[in-house]
């Protein structure tokens, strides 16, 4: 039987971070300027939500409310179109073959399939650079 834990506080927050800074690269630009601005102090500054609000000249409770907001779009906007989840996907079944080719290249291969092994391998680092750098991930 499997085994379910709970994550601690300190990795459910590192999970919304991660989850909210994917999704502001997907689709921040649909955020306006003080809602990315209040996502990005909070989640990738880690700043508190006084902190924010000092720094934003607003109550803490309308930080609140804004990054509150701005999570659920996120949320809205990935589940109706599904990108993020779609390149996390494709990078790692990318990631998958990466790894059969490495295990491929292992193997008594003649020098122009282990060149056209390596020539596959070379393809797939620049597909992931480029769907990385797309995304600001």
């Amino acid at each position: 039987m499997k085994e379910f834990s709970v994550p601690s506080p300190q990795e459910a927050r590192l999970e919304t971070s991660v989850e909210m800074g994917t999704l502001c690269a997907f689709y921040g630009g649909l955020l306006t300027d003080k809602q990315l601005q209040a996502m990005q102090l909070h989640f990738d500054e880690d700043l508190s939500l006084g902190e924010i609000a000092r720094q934003m000249n607003v109550s803490r409770q309308n930080v609140h409310d804004l990054i509150a907001r701005s999570s659920e779009k996120l949320r809205a906007c990935e589940a109706a179109l599904g990108a993020a989840g779609r390149m996390e996907r494709m990078l790692e079944r990318l990631g998958r073959v990466q790894e059969l080719l490495e295990a491929l290249d292992r193997q008594a291969l003649s020098p122009e399939a282990r060149a056209l092994t390596a020539e596959a391998a070379r393809q797939i680092q620049l597909i992931q650079q480029e769907e990385e750098d797309a995304h600001g991930l």
